[in-house]
């Protein structure tokens, strides 16, 4: 039985300009060409999925998981090796991708079937079914451009589910959306596990490729890292996080290389950890979760009174929260030598959004920073209440009193023409 889906050598390139003509004219006349480098997104990859398969796609950002998945809906063409896929493809990439937003959303169904490559009369019969499933029957005759992020990604992935593909790409987008509902793509996503039909996922969720798929495979600046067991992947890839942040973080001797670092050094930060509520790796929290801050130091000679800090910003740079062990209560007598310090926060209740870390050590006066990382830790919260809104999501709850119906005034008393 052939692969689902075959990638032999495939490369990707696209051009970085640096200087492009304003106008035809001016190239016309210049008679040069832009001054551009070759970016390779993709080089040389080559892996095989077999029919009936789960796959997840790892990697940092800009490491080519997207762009592999563009290959495979033929979306992208390939600038060297071979590709083949075996089978309809539906494909769920950035949010809006194949929408019109002048469209309703009714409108975009019948675009986005026919960018797929399914007939009208097809889209005709499941229509009631792809509206039913997106839960947005009264919303579905209004352009799409008044529909928020979740409605979006609610009707782009109920046209997927629904026009019966052999191959189903999923990029990211189940990140966006209320609980009830993204637990409803992932039951429809098992389901079609079961009918065996071939799934490729690229998320930074690396609980959800853990728990959906039968494959993970790490992709890093357009090369394959890893290919295997998903717990095994991911947990190869977290380790070459942290490792990449302690990289960038290090400072080389007396010179101040990174700008987001300052500190005398006599306690040093060794390592800053991002954990679960089980002490395991992790980046990205439902709002609500809890959250552990593992922070490794080491000091060269023993330091009195240190005080340990943490602060959580928005990816704006917004300050949303701050604290430390002296405003803890929290006295510390002497570190010294190696040791770890962890905060947590038994409901981490931020809005959805990119997030930022900052920790420090400082003296107890607060006068001498032994060693502060700026905003270097980065991680990522969902919601599953789409229309709270500001920073924080507080424990809250409404009471309605019906109101009493005023009594009826006596007969002719209260009434205009009354007697």
């Amino acid at each position: 039985m052939p692969a689902a889906v075959t990638l032999e050598d495939v490369s990707k390139r696209y051009r970085i300009y640096h200087q492009r003509h304003d106008s035809f004219k001016e190239s016309f006349l210049r008679r040069r060409r832009g001054v551009y480098e070759d970016f390779w997104a993709l080089r040389d990859v080559s892996f095989e999925i077999d029919e009936g398969t789960t796959v997840g796609i790892i990697g940092p950002n800009g490491s080519g998981k997207s762009t592999t998945l563009k290959l495979i809906a033929h979306i992208l063409h390939p600038d060297g090796g071979h590709l083949e896929v075996n089978g309809r493809v539906s494909a769920l990439l950035e949010l809006g991708t194949g929408f019109h937003h002048d469209y309703t959303g009714r409108e975009n169904i019948f675009l986005n079937g026919a960018l797929l490559g399914i007939r009208r009369a097809t889209i005709r019969q499941r229509l009631e079914e792809i509206i039913a499933f997106s839960e947005l029957a009264n919303f579905i005759d209004n352009p799409v451009k008044t529909y928020s992020s979740g409605q979006y990604m609610r009707l782009a992935f109920s046209i997927a589910v629904n026009v019966d593909p052999d191959v189903l790409l999923i990029d990211e987008v189940l990140a966006v959306g209320d609980a009830a509902f993204a637990q409803k793509c992932f039951d429809r996503i098992s389901r079609f596990r079961t009918e065996e039909k071939t799934i490729v996922l690229v998320s930074h969720d690396l609980k959800a490729v853990e728990k959906f798929c039968d494959r993970a495979l790490w992709i890093d600046q357009g090369h394959i890292r890893a290919d295997g067991v998903p717990s095994q992947v991911t947990g190869a890839y977290l380790d070459a996080v942290q490792v990449r942040e302690q990289e960038a973080l290090a400072d080389a001797p007396g010179l101040g290389r990174d700008p987001r670092r300052w500190g005398t050094r006599q306690a040093e930060i060794a390592r800053v950890e991002v954990l679960d509520g089980s002490g395991r790796p992790q980046y990205v929290f439902d709002s609500g979760e809890p959250l552990q801050v593992r922070i490794t130091y080491r000091c060269p000679a023993p330091v009195a009174d240190p005080v340990f800090g943490v602060g959580i910003y928005r990816s704006d740079g917004v300050h949303c929260y701050g604290t430390n062990t002296r405003a803890a209560h929290i006295k510390i007598p002497q570190i010294a030598g190696s040791g770890s310090v962890v905060f947590r926060i038994d409901e981490l209740n931020l809005l959805e959004g990119g997030y930022a870390l900052s920790v420090a050590i400082t003296d107890r006066e607060d006068r001498v920073t032994y060693d502060h990382w700026d905003r270097r830790i980065e991680l990522h919260v969902r919601q599953d209440h789409l229309a709270d809104s500001g920073l924080v999501r507080m424990p809250s709850e409404w009471s309605i009193t019906p109101s009493t119906p005023s009594p009826a005034p006596p007969r002719g008393e209260g009434t205009i023409g009354g007697r």
